[in-house]
């Protein structure tokens, strides 16, 4: 790949509003972040800004009369082209002028394309990777048009419905301009384009159309048979071998079901033991917690027993003591008051004390009972412990030296059994394949015979050798992503698209579908690469990785496997020479942040960057 054109940055400009610019690394730039933040419009406007008709209308867009997209090309240095957001024609500005507003006008050039010349958005894009002045096929009578950068263009941006959708990643899917993208398709595969046919007679050219077909069916067919005897099955073997697979399979399952109920019978029954262990150790903590209370209590029961005794004898003293005269007043014993209760009725203070001890008394053989009981409970659930322990270990060795081992085999003979089959249908779709391409070359050479003087139609011829090694570019791809299910990929013409590991890429799930369109966009980038071929050198995609936060069900489902890693990984490591521009829902691995230039729109107006437009403010 010679020539190459690299995307500095887009803005958006208006009188009355803030510029919207969001520049991009010369390698790998990801933009990601929130729902409706205006990513799947950075790319419809990259579109709109090279040559595309229309930009959608969006509310974001209030206020915004003009955009500007700055490139800059290996052959033609730096410019900005600047075009009114309804469409039209561009103002040139020579340089990166971002969102300048007084910058000088160079040049105007015109939207719509014209052959040969570079006054065009169209041309003069061509004329920057060696493509203007090219051709390619329009219809099957051999006529020709014009190549323009639009027929390129949808090689290179990807958008999120495209990314998505079942039919080839090289058609739009419009009969009228099918025979047009095969032929940009060989354009960008070979370098070679449509310039050279000339319109023979209708015999002749029928006559080197069909020897043509022929030719390719004959290969085709040869290179199946190849295969078939590589792998050595006969299609009765390969029959039969499936009959007896899926008997293994459904005796298989069978197998992994009692299994699987048996684990999970044995497991109910550890939790059980494992929540009666905990409750009966719960209980023990209560207890043990329990008696350091009752020993407290017990403390507190002899200290008020000491005291109260002190008070009986002390006070039994005192009542019985000799009468004598008051040593307070000298008052005789017969003009003492001894009779009369007063606050120092020392015979009361003793009655009390005695009944008070009494209680007391009660109450610690109360806690006595109590205590002794809890320490016979305590000491009969350590022996119930003791006995779950033992149950719980023999159940727990039951399931990891019996039934976990069991049900591994038995998953593992499964896979296995699940595994050859999908060997032996693809294999056996080869036959399919084979009887198909056969019964095409019976019905070419019947055709023959009928059509002389017929219509003089002019294939698109795509040489086999070149989708071989296409194919195994996309493969390379896939494997270093380590998509599940890659296996051998091959291009199949009637579809216009590649059939990975047997499997037709469009008979994916849609998240699945969206990281193959990515390969195979990225695989066409590598294959001009390599070959020095034209190509702009930049692709642009929007949500490769869909199959990990939006799949379609568990067969397009991502999560869990190391794709995503693996493939910012790859870009970052074998692209470093190409611009790839990524928009995505979830932001990359945070390993890689600081090796590629990240734009995120958080959609939050006190953090980060709002979205593609600023937040505006009523």
């Amino acid at each position: 790949m010679n020539e190459t054109i690299q995307i500095r940055n887009i803005s958006f400009l208006g009188p009355s509003v803030d510029p919207a610019l969001v520049s991009f690394d010369q390698s790998l730039s990801v933009v990601c972040g929130a729902s409706d933040t205006g990513k799947s419009f950075l790319v419809e406007a990259i579109d709109f800004l090279l040559g595309g008709k229309d930009l959608r209308g969006i509310p974001e867009l209030g206020g915004y009369d003009k955009a500007r997209i700055a490139v800059d090309s290996s052959k033609k240095g730096s410019w900005t082209f600047e075009r009114s957001i309804e469409g039209g024609n561009y103002r040139v500005y020579e340089g990166i002028i971002e969102s300048e507003t007084d910058a000088k006008e160079s040049d105007s050039i015109k939207m719509k394309h014209a052959a040969g010349r570079e006054d065009n958005i169209s041309g003069w894009l061509l004329g920057c990777i060696d493509l203007l002045g090219k051709y390619v096929r329009k219809n099957a009578n051999g006529e020709c048009r014009s190549l323009s950068f639009r027929d390129i263009a949808r090689l290179i941006i990807v958008n999120e419905q495209e990314i998505i959708r079942q039919d080839s990643p090289f058609l739009s899917g419009q009969h009228v301009s099918k025979t047009a993208e095969k032929s940009t398709l060989k354009l960008m595969l070979t370098g070679t384009d449509d310039s050279a046919i000339v319109l023979a007679d209708a015999r002749k050219q029928s006559e080197s159309n069909d020897q043509a077909k022929a030719e390719l069916l004959e290969q085709w067919i040869s290179d199946l048979e190849d295969e078939i005897s590589e792998h050595g099955y006969s299609r009765e073997e390969l029959v039969e071998q499936l009959g007896k697979l899926e008997a293994s399979i459904s005796f298989s399952k069978e197998q992994l079901k009692l299994a699987q109920s048996q684990l999970n019978e044995m497991t109910t029954q550890r939790r059980e033991i494992v929540r009666n262990r905990e409750l009966v150790k719960d209980r023990i903590d209560d207890i043990a917690h329990m008696l350091e209370r009752f020993a407290l209590l017990k403390a507190q029961y002899v200290t008020d027993l000491h005291r109260l005794m002190a008070i009986e004898e002390s006070g039994s003293l005192f009542v019985h003591h000799e009468r004598v005269p008051c040593p307070l007043c000298g008052a005789s014993p017969e003009t003492q008051h001894s009779m009369e209760e007063c606050e120092g009725d020392v015979e009361s203070i003793v009655i009390a004390a005695v009944a008070e001890m009494e209680k007391i008394k009660r109450l610690a053989s109360d806690l006595d009972s109590t205590v002794t009981a809890l320490k016979e409970e305590s000491g009969r659930l350590l022996e119930d412990l003791v006995k779950i322990e033992a149950n719980f270990n023999c159940v727990d060795n039951e399931i990891k030296s019996a039934i976990a081992p069991e049900l591994s085999d038995v998953q593992s003979n499964y896979t296995e059994f699940v595994d050859t089959r999908s060997k032996a249908i693809s294999r056996l779709s080869l036959f399919t394949r084979l009887d198909k391409l056969r019964a095409q070359h019976e019905e070419f050479f019947g055709d023959e015979e009928k059509t002389e003087g017929g219509d003089k139609k002019i294939a698109t011829k795509l040489s086999t050798q070149v989708l071989h090694d296409f194919s195994k570019t996309v493969e390379k791809i896939l494997e270093a992503w380590d998509f599940p299910d890659t296996g051998h990929v091959h291009f199949d013409e009637t579809t216009m698209d590649f059939v990975i590991n047997g499997k037709l890429r469009g008979n994916r799930g849609k998240g699945l579908r969206a990281i193959t369109h990515a390969a195979t966009t990225l695989g066409l980038l590598e294959f001009c690469k390599e070959r020095s071929l034209p190509h702009p050198g930049f692709v642009v995609l929007d949500s490769p990785l869909l199959a990990y936060y939006k799949p379609e069900g568990e067969g397009d489902s991502l999560q869990g496997s190391a794709l995503k890693q693996k493939f910012y990984k790859y870009l970052i490591e074998e692209h470093s020479d190409s611009q790839i521009i990524i928009v995505e829902n979830e932001h990359p691995p945070e390993a890689f942040e600081g090796q590629l230039g990240l734009t995120v729109f958080t959609k939050n107006p006190q953090h980060g960057r709002f979205g593609l437009f600023p937040l505006k403010v009523s």
